[in-house]
């Protein structure tokens, strides 16, 4: 067992200084500049804890609990990365220094003291806190979304639904976690080690995919907010006719990443007067109205062409072949394939 936890440890050493380097250098973007120093930190929690590894006869158990204790620091960062993707830039600098100060004081305690008060409170307090967290990104994913369909006209690499994945693997872990806490025991360790980066290698594909959507969720100083604002009926009908022509004229929805900032700089206008377009006056959000005339679009070409499925998602405006399927099949109620065989048949 002691082979394979040095192995397991060596392991995630290296991924985690991997994953460090590479979110380093993917940009300057908050988010990648908190996975970046995670996975740093983890990198580093793993390297040190390499030293300590020694049969289990001899493991002391204050130690186990110091080392442990060390290691709890690095919680709030794992929550600095779900909200920064669930809420994009509410994270302030302010908010950073108390989370960590929440971890830092009971484990300086405890080992300046060498209560175990201090380390059980701690343990308790980064189980409190993942639970909140993860009750709390449930109510936030959703908010996230609808957020998203106001302003895009596609999902690919900026929804979070393989996020709710996750929490059934990170409920399973903090069980585990809890357990290892409580009790010195390599296997417990290694079953804990394993999981953990199994996640992370999930967590870091995605994440790493992940584009930003900060500059088109967050309105400029100049727009007015939407809930608050009563748009004129003689601008806001002005503002429905250049939109209306974008789209049957020009067939702006053909764009895959079309956003409403490009419906915005093609009309003359703000965003906050094409979101009132689509909220009050189309009664549906951006993203099922692009898609609607992309999905019209696309029927013409099943029933007029042979091509490909793949090739009909792309020249109607669609990221990939799987979501044309998918927003297809929640329209039409059928496959593109079975629609257009029993418009043939």
């Amino acid at each position: 067992m002691l082979y394979a936890i040095y192995f397991i440890y060596g392991l995630c050493v290296m991924f985690y200084f991997m994953m460090s380097w590479l979110f380093y250098r993917k940009d300057k973007k908050l988010l990648s500049r908190l996975v970046a120093m995670m996975m740093f930190v983890i990198g580093l929690q793993c390297l040190k804890d390499l030293f300590f590894i020694k049969p289990f006869t001899e493991i002391d158990e204050l130690d186990w609990m110091v080392i442990t204790a060390a290691d709890m620091i690095v919680v709030p960062l794992y929550v600095f990365v779900l909200i920064e993707l669930c809420s994009p830039a509410t994270l302030g600098r302010r908010t950073i220094i108390l989370h960590e100060l929440l971890f830092i004081a009971p484990f300086t305690l405890f080992a300046i003291t060498k209560d175990i008060v201090f380390y059980y409170a701690e343990v308790l307090e980064a189980a409190v806190y993942g639970v909140s967290y993860a009750v709390w990104a449930a109510f936030a994913i959703p908010r996230y979304h609808a957020q998203l369909k106001q302003r895009f006209s596609y999902t690919e690499n900026i929804n979070l639904s393989w996020l709710r994945a996750i929490f059934f693997s990170f409920l399973f872990i903090l069980v585990i976690w809890i357990i290892d806490c409580m009790e010195a025991n390599y296997a417990i360790e290694a079953l804990y080690m394993t999981s953990t980066l199994v996640m992370w290698m999930f967590i870091a594909y995605y994440t790493y995919k992940h584009e930003s959507v900060l500059g088109e969720l967050s309105d400029s100083t100049s727009d007015d907010v939407l809930e608050n604002t009563e748009v004129a009926e003689s601008e806001m009908s002005e503002v429905g006719k250049q939109i209306s022509t974008l789209f049957d004229k020009e067939q702006i929805f053909l764009n895959p990443n079309l956003k409403v900032s490009d419906i915005a700089t093609a009309t003359g206008t703000n965003r906050t007067y094409v979101s009132a377009f689509f909220n009050r006056e189309a009664e549906c959000t951006f993203y099922d109205y692009v898609n609607k005339y992309r999905i019209e679009y696309a029927c013409n070409l099943l029933l007029h062409s042979n091509e490909n499925i793949t090739m009909i998602a792309e020249k109607s405006g669609f990221n990939s072949s799987q979501s044309f399927i998918r927003v297809f099949s929640k329209i039409m109620g059928t496959s593109p394939t079975k629609y257009r065989n029993e418009a043939t048949s």
